[in-house]
């Protein structure tokens, strides 16, 4: 495995129903002697179920009294909350999809709430952090990741002579009437060793850039715009004039978002759009633009052709059809005729000129159906092998094609998904604060260039101190109302247009960081580039109201490497493009934040 990573995979058998996790099957397990002091860094993803708790890294003590589980996969809030209540009510509660008028689909959850840090089950990220203490008083770490998108636990169980590590297949999701062999099985990918949480931070941000696709670090990340600023209230006139302002302002990749669809499942352009698909892509690619499309691959409406055809090709889940994003239903990518369908669809839109190709709502349903091809005890897991043969398909017959990464504001989370998609969604808020902790929890992992940030209009910020946090990381998402921006916000938006394009990179070591700051620093929120080999970084803060008139100085952080010992630099404001030149100890000492107003700032620093 690479960089020092171990897979491990265990001989499971059919799980004992007298056993206290009856049910689940054990996939793997790794014994650690004498490690006691554990703690675990969990990375929550955004997902709806979650929507006010955003992206966040809790770090939770492991304890004999306190066995933690981290739950991934395509639904993980929803399956947290589920056996965080049967830990607390002695219950077996299957997996369920919400009922009723009330529910769109953009919530799983049916019982309970999202997980709370004294509670056993976390929803997570299909990698973790632990850090403990050995036998002989030596700091000691381990790093985990999971290598498939099914609904996997991960448990860590301390007791007073170690700590033992396990993953298994919860009863709810996995209940094949044959297990398969161990290599068709969800890996544990582990490495362990002397260290600290941030000792495995570094290590797992080595195996998750070798993850990212080659495609993503050809190239910087792209400028995009998307129609989503108007909801699904486009046409063909307003995706032209949006299609106009989007080339005058130097996109490179435009995508019209869901509401170009005649129907969702059968993936053809409503009748407004002269030429069907090929015409949307001819006139973005006359501006010089690249066409991204909304799709949900995995969805079907209730009255599409193909649900109408082929109503057997619908998931089913508890003995009824899903209701889920938009009311519409699930094709299950584990049925072999509904995946060659959702194949054949992409392959066509891809065909037509689609560059970039923006999935979201479902793709990973749960089906329990007897009468597809699958083994209706594990729907899941044929439905996560189905979907990434439709994803590797389609990047065959078109090598060039980008995938992005949307579903339910960018899950799941795990290896097989980064080594899939060019880019993820970070938080599907679209709001300068949402991004900018979505960038910072993403970056303690991953590169800046693979994670997306979607930007909507947010009249009560100011334009500065709203644009400030897309200025750092991966693809920069325009999602406004492009066409009904003033002349002055235009102007605005090419200065930070320019200033993107000039520091955006395509090194799969870049990562978004906190920039380090003193002073009373309440109300200023940043966020930075990890210095490059040379020293030169950027950092940019939104100061609020609060921290009007307060002196704050930003600590820039210097790396070893040629040039970084240099004893004179260059402090420029990137909005304005004034410079002047400070000394090392100058640099030290920390550069004053212009404070006098509620503003974007965005600082530079560079040898001289």
């Amino acid at each position: 495995m690479p960089h020092g990573f171990e897979r491990i995979v265990a001989h499971p058998e059919r799980p004992d129903h007298s056993a206290e996790r009856a049910g689940d099957t054990i996939v793997a397990r790794l014994r650690l002697d004498g490690w006691h002091d554990v703690t675990v860094r969990v990375l929550h993803p955004f997902t709806w179920d979650a929507k006010f708790r955003g992206f966040r890294i809790d770090e939770l003590v492991v304890s004999p009294a306190r066995p933690r589980t981290l739950v991934s996969g395509a639904y993980s809030v929803a399956d947290a909350a589920v056996l965080n209540h049967d830990d607390a009510h002695g219950t077996r509660t299957p997996f369920d999809f919400p009922e009723g008028e009330m529910h769109d689909g953009v919530l799983y959850r049916t019982v309970g709430h999202s997980p709370e840090p004294h509670e056993r089950y976390h929803d997570a990220a299909g990698w973790c952090t632990v850090a403990a203490i050995d036998a002989d008083g030596r700091a000691v770490a381990l790093a985990t990741a999971l290598d498939r998108s099914d609904a996997v636990l991960l448990d860590l169980l301390a007791d007073d002579h170690g700590l033992t590590v396990q993953t298994r297949l919860p009863w709810q999701a996995f209940r094949p009437a044959e297990l398969p062999a161990a290599d068709a099985l969800p890996g544990l990918l582990v490495r362990h060793g002397h260290g600290d949480h941030a000792t495995a931070e570094a290590w797992l941000r080595e195996l998750l850039a070798a993850t990212v696709p080659s495609r993503a670090s050809d190239a910087p990340p792209p400028l995009i715009a998307d129609t989503w600023g108007f909801g699904t209230d486009i046409d063909a006139d307003r995706v032209s004039a949006f299609f106009d302002v989007a080339a005058d302002l130097g996109v490179e990749v435009v995508t019209v978002d869901k509401g170009w669809e005649d129907h969702v499942g059968d993936w053809y352009a409503q009748a407004g759009y002269a030429g069907g698909v090929a015409g949307i892509a001819a006139l973005a690619h006359d501006r010089g633009m690249r066409l991204g499309l909304w799709v949900g691959a995995g969805n079907a409406a209730p009255d599409s052709r193909v649900a109408t055809e082929h109503p057997d090709w619908l998931a089913t889940w508890n003995g009824r059809h899903q209701v889920v994003s938009h009311r519409n239903h699930s094709l299950c990518l584990g049925h072999e005729p509904a995946r060659d369908h959702v194949l054949a669809c992409l392959d066509r839109l891809a065909s037509d000129g689609v560059d970039w190709l923006l999935h979201d709502f479902e793709t990973i349903s749960r089906c329990d159906s007897e009468h597809h091809t699958h083994d209706p005890g594990a729907g899941e897991a044929a439905g996560v092998a189905g979907w990434y043969f439709v994803l590797a398909a389609l990047r065959e017959a078109h090598p060039n094609l980008l995938i992005e990464n949307c579903w339910n504001g960018g899950k799941p989370l795990d290896l097989q998904m980064i080594a899939h998609h060019d880019t993820t969604i970070g938080d599907d808020w679209c709001r300068s604060e949402e991004n900018r902790l979505a960038a910072l929890g993403l970056g303690v992992y991953l590169p800046s260039t693979w994670t997306s940030k979607y930007m909507g209009d947010e009249p009560n910020l100011p334009l500065r101190a709203q644009l400030a946090p897309y200025l750092v990381g991966g693809p920069w998402i325009l999602m406004g109302d492009l066409p009904g921006w003033t002349d002055s916000q235009l102007s605005e938006m090419q200065r930070a247009i320019a200033i993107y394009r000039e520091w955006r990179t395509a090194a799969t070591d870049a990562r978004a960081v906190h920039p380090v700051l003193s002073g009373t620093t309440a109300g200023v929120r940043g966020l930075a580039y990890t210095p490059r080999p040379d020293g030169a970084q950027l950092a940019t803060f939104a100061v609020a109201e609060p921290a009007v008139g307060a002196e704050v100085r930003w600590h820039p952080a210097l790396r070893s490497g040629d040039g970084v010992t240099a004893e004179t630099w260059i402090v420029r404001d990137e909005w304005g493009g004034t410079e002047h030149r400070v000394t090392r100890a100058e640099l030290e000492a920390g550069i004053p934040l212009d404070t006098a107003s509620a503003d974007g700032l965005a600082l530079s620093v560079r040898r001289a």
